[in-house]
């Protein structure tokens, strides 16, 4: 049978706060995706996703396993869809998880219309369980994996949790974020309309009683880098404008979450090997123009053991020069570029920090960190280094 997997989501009329975009989702058929498996998500939330439709794509798909997550409001439209599915597909597998499945999976199998519950985080689980049915047989001994046998419920424990790390990027190219951002969604007041759900981390090593266990108990982060680079494609490739964090516990790790703070949206970098006078200006035009609070600037540094230097030093850049090579053993190290040496760059980035603090939606930021001793110093020192510094620096 196909192992084509289809991730539905009921309408559920008691539930507001569905208007979002399915993270759940996104985040399996990423997942199985990269594993060989075919995945469609198909989302309730929009009126034209009917019963009706979502025959149709199962069958013109070919889809043979259909996974629907949900939270306790949400069960009995759950239960309803996957009884109306089997009826509809003969032969058709239903997988269900989420927060109300992992807390009582006997009670979803059960009803007669469930063939498997995933107990806990579904990316090893789904794999094991689609790569088994690929191959014509039944799964068997898969962590996190409930069924039923003879009227009995075999029970799978707790489904392994994958290494965040190690996730791919979420599959956000299989919604229509445009339509998403058209939704009102109840969890958050976001400035732009271009706003998105987004997770960094699952997990969280506090023992509240009133709180599910789907993603363990263990703060589990990905890398700052990894939530930029994911950030950073969002904005460029579908045109989002703000990100609405819905993590168990953003902040637990502070650095960590430090560090995704300073990297947002307000970060640029100009000194380009090959970089033009135009380039430049645009990049600073669009740092000026940016609705953030604050930005930092940096010049290009090629430090030691960076690949950048080692491109430089092997010529993908072009032969490095007698003046452009003592330029690499600097304190802080620049391109040695004849259109743009330093002195221009320099006042170029210290022209676009005048332009941006200037403007009365800076100043109010400015205006509103004022709140102490401490902090005026530290603005000062800020202004201080940014504006007036005269060597290069590389960080800000």
């Amino acid at each position: 049978m196909s192992a084509a997997i289809a991730f539905v989501r009921p309408r559920a009329p008691l539930n507001r706060y569905i208007r979002n975009v399915p993270l759940n989702y996104v985040h399996l058929a990423a997942w199985l995706r990269e594993r060989g498996h075919e995945a469609v998500i198909l989302d309730g939330v929009f009126d034209e996703i009917t019963p009706a439709y979502i025959d149709r794509v199962i069958r013109e798909r070919g889809i043979g396993v259909v996974g629907i997550g949900c939270i306790t409001c949400e069960l009995p439209q759950a239960l309803a869809e996957a009884a109306r599915l089997k009826r509809a597909h003969p032969g058709l597998r239903i997988v269900f998880g989420g927060a109300h499945p992992s807390g009582d999976p006997e009670e979803c199998l059960q009803s007669g219309a469930v063939d498997y519950v995933v107990r806990g985080e579904g990316e090893i689980p789904l794999a094991q369980l689609l790569d088994a049915l690929r191959e014509g047989r039944e799964p068997e001994n898969v962590q996190g994996l409930w069924k039923m046998r003879d009227g009995a419920v075999l029970p799978g424990g707790a489904a392994e949790a994958p290494d965040v790390a190690g996730l791919p990027r979420p599959a956000y190219d299989l919604l229509d974020l445009e339509r998403y951002y058209r939704l009102d969604s109840p969890w958050h007041f976001p400035k732009s309309r271009r706003a998105v759900q987004f997770i960094t981390q699952r997990g969280c090593p506090y023992q509240c009683s009133y709180c599910h266990e789907i993603h363990t108990k263990r703060f589990r982060g990905m890398p700052a880098e990894t939530v930029l680079d994911q950030m950073e494609w969002l904005v460029r490739e579908h045109g989002a404008r703000e990100f609405m964090i819905v993590d168990d516990i953003f902040n637990f790790d502070l650095e960590r979450a430090k560090e995704i703070c300073r990297g947002v949206c307000g970060f640029f970098m100009i000194g380009f090997p090959g970089e033009t006078l135009e380039e430049v200006q645009a990049t600073l035009a669009f740092a000026v123009a940016a609705p953030l609070d604050s930005i930092f600037i940096s010049i290009v540094a090629p430090f030691k053991g960076t690949g950048l230097r080692a491109d430089m030093v092997a010529g993908s850049f072009g032969e490095m020069s007698g003046e452009g090579l003592p330029a690499l053993d600097r304190l802080f190290p620049v391109v040695h570029n004849p259109a743009l040496p330093a002195g221009l760059l320099m006042r170029l980035r210290k022209r676009a920090y005048w332009r941006f603090y200037l403007r009365p939606r800076a100043l109010t930021g400015l205006a509103a960190r004022m709140t102490s001793f401490r902090n005026a110093r530290k603005l000062a020192r800020a202004v201080t280094r940014r504006v007036w510094e005269p060597r290069v620096a590389s960080v800000n």
